[in-house]
Parts: C-alpha cells; structure tokens; sequence
C-alpha cells in the first residue's frame, strides 16, 4: 500500500505577517545566519484602494516530479513514499546543480556547504506531531494536509 501523499498548504490571506513560522523552522532547525528553509515575502496590494500587505512564501514544494532529484549527480535527494523530498547531507557534495535545476531556486547552501531546504519536518511527522512552521502560527494559515 502506497502512503498518502502529505502536502503543506499555506494560505496567504490568512497571514498575518508576524514570521512566526520562520521563527519556528530555524528554532526547529537551529539554522545559522542566512539559512531559512521558509521565507516570508511581504509587498503592497497591487489593487487600487486597497492598502494592505500581502504575504507570499518561498519554501520547498516538494515536488511530484523534483527537478534538484533529477539533477543530483550523488543520488543525495531521494523523495519518500509520502512525497515529502529530502536530502541525505552525507553524500551531498555542493555541486549546486540542484540549486540550477530547481524553478523557484529553493536549495540554499550555508556553511556546511551542502544542500538545505524544508523537510516538511518529517522527523516531527514521523513522530506524529505538525510541523513546526504550522504549530506556531497564530493565524492558522499553515496546514499539513
């Protein structure tokens, strides 16, 4: 039997825009300088009359067909069988062809030279607790679906 498919849904007119669920991750991660593996973009509504902030999130999407996988000359991202796409960090060698071959440019390498990004924390999922960015925010407008 195949796992169900785990997705991470953020809905951003519910966002408030306090980054809490950056917070989170790097709290979650204890990420260095530099590093987020979830990244809150906030601009003007474009509409007339409308004078608010929009929010916009830049994350791993894990895709259904990842192009970083398929880039990877070490077989150093492998997607697992509910499709969430990690990188196992100890055959990673920052070739950065993950970072060419991914659309949105989510790969991020810090000091350790090797590939970062959002692992939908699926060391927390496999616990059975929510990932970290969605526990923290007060808005709810992350789900785990």
């Amino acid at each position: 039997m195949t796992a169900k498919r785990v997705r991470l849904i953020i809905d951003e007119n519910k966002c408030m825009g306090c980054c809490a669920c950056e917070i989170a991750c790097k709290m979650e991660y204890q990420l260095p300088k530099g590093i987020r593996y979830i990244i809150m973009r906030e601009e003007e509504d474009p509409t007339p009359m409308k004078e608010k902030l929009v929010f916009h999130f830049d994350l791993c999407r894990h895709c259904d067909n990842p192009a970083c996988l398929s880039a990877c000359p070490r077989n150093a991202i492998f997607r697992r069988e509910d499709g969430i796409v990690l990188v196992d960090e100890t055959s990673c060698d920052g070739c950065r062809l993950c970072l060419t071959a991914c659309p949105w440019r989510i790969p991020q390498f810090g000091e350790k030279k090797i590939m970062q990004k959002c692992s939908m924390c699926a060391t927390r999922l496999d616990q059975g607790l929510l990932p970290a960015c969605q526990t923290a925010c007060p808005a709810g407008a992350i789900r785990l679906i």
